[in-house]
Parts: C-alpha cells; sequence; structure tokens
C-alpha cells in the first residue's frame, strides 16, 4: 500500500497511457509506484468511479482494480523518487490493510480480494 502527502493509506493508481490497456497500466503503476518489477495479474476485482478537484476543476474518475501478485519475493519495495506524492510503500497483512485504507469504495474491493484469496487457497 502507498501513503500520500496527508497520511493517507491507498493502492497504486494512475493514468492510462497513450496505447495501453487497464491491466498493462495496473502494472506499470503498481511497478512505478513500489518499484516492483516481477508482477503478474491474477484477476480484475472492480472499477471504483469518482471525482476529485483538481486546480478548481472537478474531474471524473475511473480506477480499475487488480488482484496482482508480486512473484519475486527477493524484490524490495521502495518509494520511488519521481513520485512526489508518496511518502511510504509498505505490505501489510491483509486485515490490517483492510483497517488502515482510508477509502470506503476501496475496502469493498480490498474485502473481495481476500475473500477470493482465502477461497482459492481454502483458508
Amino acid at each position: 500500500m502507498l501513503q500520500d502527502l496527508k497520511a493517507r493509506w491507498s493502492l497504486p493508481k494512475g493514468h492510462i497511457e497513450s496505447g495501453e490497456t487497464a491491466k498493462q497500466t495496473a502494472v506499470r503503476e503498481v511497478s512505478e509506484e513500489t518499484n516492483l518489477k516481477s508482477l503478474k495479474i491474477i484477476s480484475q476485482l472492480d472499477k471504483i468511479h469518482f471525482f476529485y478537484r483538481l486546480n478548481g476543476k472537478l474531474i471524473f474518475m475511473t480506477n480499475f482494480i487488480f488482484l496482482i501478485e508480486s512473484t519475486d519475493l527477493s524484490e524490495k519495495l521502495q518509494t520511488e523518487e519521481d513520485v512526489p506524492w508518496i511518502v511510504d510503500v509498505q505490505w501489510f497483512e491483509a486485515e490490517q490493510a483492510y483497517d488502515i485504507l482510508e477509502y470506503k469504495a476501496t475496502k469493498v474491493i480490498l474485502r473481495e480480494a481476500i475473500n477470493r484469496i482465502k477461497k482459492w487457497y481454502k483458508i
């Protein structure tokens, strides 16, 4: 998870670049914001629609949320210097991540991811 300048924890996200699919964007953004390179999409979870303000304008955004696996456990998380809005990046246990997430819609999707993982691995 990523911590922003206001100490809020959230998931990696970003804008789809020209020629990219939502899946390609998800992998690129997670890689850019966490420094993880060995990533594999497991499934698409859902999408979140929301509004935010930028320079006095109301912007509508859709985030496509994917369950992504880091396939190289030796890779270290780190904040990229060229992503100034990220203060920290950390792994959390699933329930702790759920508890500290800032946004309700993201919590709903994380709960779905936790349930899928428990079902797949019979936890």
